[in-house]
This record gives structure tokens, C-alpha cells and sequence, in this order.
């Protein structure tokens, strides 16, 4: 896997009937293989921008471009992880972890990726079990590995663990920026939760709503995996969090 460069230029949103935009005039550059976190209040339109890049809306104005390339519609290189895992509860967790190979036609040539990658998020015992028998947690790791599976340059998630207990949401934020700085694979992060946003990204760009603007960033250059005890992490966390008051 490799990451890719992400550019997003003068972008503005109005949903229909809308007076006000969602977004204002956004511009980012995000390096390749860059952890970036978005973090802003409710409603400042950090999900509506994820879904930008994600192809899943266009923006009224403005571009967003993945490898050069402008973003129309999804695609299996640009990967999205929602709050919820959004598994089919019927098949099991190789089934759902491998859907977006066999949906590619490129499953039989790649079976034991996907079964090494449940091994690497956790879910080795797991795999033959239905997906309704396992935990939120593990149903989030199996969304993960399906995310992975397709060996995306950008992965993309909308707060994916903020419906975990406080446990296992660390952990996975601890094995997911592992995972994504390992791979090299570009991550956006939407999040309004300060730690995390420390924990996981080398970059926190901090969003403003009504409407929805980019107002400041701050670089967190601390090697991963994160002690979230170390001093400069906790002054890195304050700095976050006088700048989000503002």
C-alpha cells in the first residue's frame, strides 16, 4: 500500500434551499501517507467535507482531487468508515471482511491477505463466527479489515469509535494510526474529541461552523504508537484545546 496525495481547492457547499453555505472556500493539501485529523464542533460540515472526498457528494464549487485525479464518485482506492460498522449480519466475519474483493472479482487471488489481516486487527479466533455474535468492538475491527482488504491509499473515517466504551476506543485508535502509519496509507479523521484527534494524526486542521471554515492547524510530530502520559502529549492535547476555544 501506498498513500496518496489529497487536494482539496476553494471548495464551498450549499445544500438546496440553503441561504448560507455549509462550507467556505476550503483548501487543504494532505501529503501522502499524512494522518490528518479534522476536528470542529457539530455542524461545522467536517462529515459533509468527508464525504467530499469520499465521491459520495459534490461540492457546489471548488474541487477535491485524489493522486491528481478530481473525485466524482467512490472508489475502492478511497475507503470510508462510518460510526456504525454497517456489516451484513448474515455472513461471517471472513464473508464481510472480504466483500469488497469479491464485489472487485479479486478474492480468490487474495484469500490469505484477508485472513492475515483479521489476524493483525485482533480477529484470528473470530473468523468463522457470524458478526451479530461478536462485540461492537470487534464488529468495528472487522470493518476495519474490510476497509483495508482493498488496499486503499486513503482511508477515511467519520468518527468510527465514538460509540465504543472508552477500552476498546483507545485501542483501536492506538492500532488503527499504527496500522495506517505502517502502510503508509493517507488518513482523514473526523473527529470533535481533542485526545484522539492528538493520539492518531500528525496534522489537526480545527474547523469553525456557520459556516464551516478551516481556522487553524497544529502539527503533532510525536512518534507513534502515542503515550498519552508523556508531557508532550498532554501540552500538545492543551495547546488543541486553547486553540479550539477559540
Amino acid at each position: 500500500m501506498s498513500g496518496s496525495n489529497v487536494m482539496i481547492a476553494e471548495l464551498t457547499h450549499r445544500f438546496k434551499k440553503q441561504l448560507n453555505p455549509t462550507l467556505l472556500d476550503i483548501n487543504l493539501d494532505i501529503a501522502p501517507g499524512q494522518l490528518t485529523a479534522l476536528i470542529g464542533r457539530s455542524g461545522c460540515g467536517k462529515s459533509t467535507l468527508l464525504q467530499m472526498i469520499a465521491g459520495l457528494l459534490s461540492p457546489s464549487e471548488g474541487v477535491v482531487k485524489i493522486k491528481g485525479h478530481t473525485v466524482t464518485k467512490p472508489s475502492a482506492k478511497w475507503n470510508m468508515m462510518f460510526q456504525k460498522p454497517s456489516l451484513f449480519p448474515w455472513m461471517t466475519v471472513r464473508e464481510n471482511a472480504a466483500l469488497g474483493l469479491v464485489f472487485a472479482g479479486t478474492y480468490a487471488a487474495q484469500k490469505q491477505y484477508v485472513e492475515d489481516l483479521l489476524d493483525m486487527v485482533g480477529l484470528a479466533e473470530h473468523k468463522d463466527k457470524n458478526v451479530q455474535q461478536l462485540s461492537g468492538g470487534q464488529q468495528q475491527r472487522v470493518a476495519l479489515a474490510r476497509s483495508l482488504a482493498t488496499q486503499p491509499e486513503v482511508l477515511l473515517l467519520d468518527e468510527p469509535f465514538s460509540a465504543l466504551d472508552a477500552f476498546t476506543r483507545t485501542a483501536l485508535q492506538t492500532e488503527v494510526a499504527q496500522i495506517c502509519h505502517e502502510k503508509n496509507i493517507t488518513m482523514i479523521l473526523v473527529t470533535h474529541d481533542i485526545e484522539e484527534a492528538v493520539a492518531m494524526a500528525d496534522r489537526v486542521v480545527i474547523m469553525r461552523h456557520n459556516p464551516g471554515e478551516i481556522v487553524g492547524q497544529l502539527n503533532v510530530e510525536l512518534p507513534y504508537p502515542r503515550d498519552r502520559n508523556q508531557s508532550e502529549f498532554l501540552t500538545l492535547k492543551e495547546k488543541l484545546f486553547a486553540q479550539f476555544e477559540q
